[in-house]
Parts: C-alpha cells; structure tokens; sequence
C-alpha cells in the first residue's frame, strides 16, 4: 500500500537512510502544466500526441516515451516520427524534435523541498536523483539547478538504459548509493513507480503536494 499523508508502513529499519527522488512533477509544479505548454504551440489534443507517441514506441516494442526515456531515439528523431504518426488533420504547428524547448518553459524548481532536501542532509541523509530523463532535456534541469549541490549521485534513465517501473533500474541505484540499514525512499508522482520501489524493499512517497510529502519524510525520519 502506498503511503499517504496520514498512514506510512516503513520496513522494519527505523529512519531515513537514502532518499531518492524524482524530478518531473517532483521538483518541477504537476507534468499538467508542461503538457499545456506543448498542446497550446503545437496545436495537437494531448490524446492525439499520446497516440502518435504510442505508435513510436510500439514499432520499437515499447510503450510511452520509452524510446526517448531509454535513450534510443534523439530527441529529433522521435519528434519527426512521431509527427509521421499524426493524423492529417492534426498536424503540429512546431517540429516537435523542439519538444524540450516547450516543455520546459518558464518551469520553476520546488525550492520548498529543494530547501528540506537539504536541510535533511545534513543530518546525514543521503540524497540522490533517479529520474527517467532524456539527453536534450538535462540542459534545462541543469539550468534550473544551478548552485544546487544537495545530490550525492544520480541515476539518469537515458544514460544507463533503464527507467522507472523496470525493477533494475533501484538495484542500481542500490549500487549508487549502498543502503546502511536504514528506510530508503522514493520520492516520485507516479504511483506505479513508488509501488515498483516498495517491490524493492523501499518506501515509496508518491507525490501530490509538496505539504503531503515534507509531512511523510518528518514521520520517517524520526
């Protein structure tokens, strides 16, 4: 059972040992916004772009952004094939091998937990990124990171292959950052890669509000 902000069940281990946590919709406001940004230059539903996505990624026996996500197509690449899939009467107004420069703009970084992030490292919490990134998006999250120096590793989806929910993607962040005997967390907005964490012997935090999740890291980190 995923932990909510009034019940957590921790493993037996008390305290927090490693946090892990997510960017997208973690560390940036809801995904609901950038996905504005893209219908609203592109000219295309959401659904439809989804749609054409899925097709991508089904030639390729993926599901998703998988092929982005993984590393297997450029940003460029997939933005033009995904175009092809398109119907022709939903045609992009943009070159969606661009999509990065939509997604990600004016997004704020959550300072607010940024801010406890660190303040919980120094009480000798390791912190670490495990994200499912794509290669042209890091520009920007490095952007939006500038002076940030709260992670002591990071696991990056397109960088090594794997991504959320596919369980080898925590036994190598295990191997990142080795666990001390205390709780390991996720931090995420996807409910289906908290219950894939808690599969791996963590507790997942799935994120709906930065208030919910300060509050389910203090009742853990007692």
């Amino acid at each position: 059972m995923l932990p909510d902000s009034s019940t957590i069940t921790a493993p037996t281990a008390t305290g927090i040992d490693i946090i892990w946590c997510d960017f997208g919709g973690v560390l940036t406001p809801h995904l609901d916004e950038a996905i504005g940004h893209i219908v609203e230059a592109s000219g295309v539903p959401w659904p439809i772009l989804m749609d054409a996505a899925a097709l991508v990624a089904g030639n390729l026996g993926l599901t998703g952004l998988a092929p982005l996500e993984l590393g297997l197509l450029s940003q460029a690449e997939w933005g033009a094939r995904v175009a092809d899939e398109l119907p022709l009467e939903h045609q992009s107004r943009i070159d969606l091998g661009r999509w990065d420069e939509f997604w990600y703009r004016d997004r704020p970084v959550n300072a607010e937990l940024l801010d406890e992030l660190q303040r919980l490292s120094t009480t000798g919490i390791r912190i670490g990124m495990l994200t499912n990134s794509v290669a042209e998006w890091e520009p920007h999250r490095a952007r939006m990171l500038a002076g940030v120096t709260v992670f002591d590793e990071y696991v990056r989806s397109h960088e090594i292959g794997l991504a959320k929910p596919d369980s080898r993607i925590y036994s190598h962040a295990d191997r990142m950052l080795q666990r001390c005997g205390g709780v390991v967390v996720l931090i995420d907005d996807i409910a289906g890669n908290c219950r894939a964490a808690e599969a791996n012997g963590w507790v997942g935090i799935h994120h709906v509000s930065t208030e919910s999740t300060i509050r389910q890291l203090a009742a853990l980190a007692v």
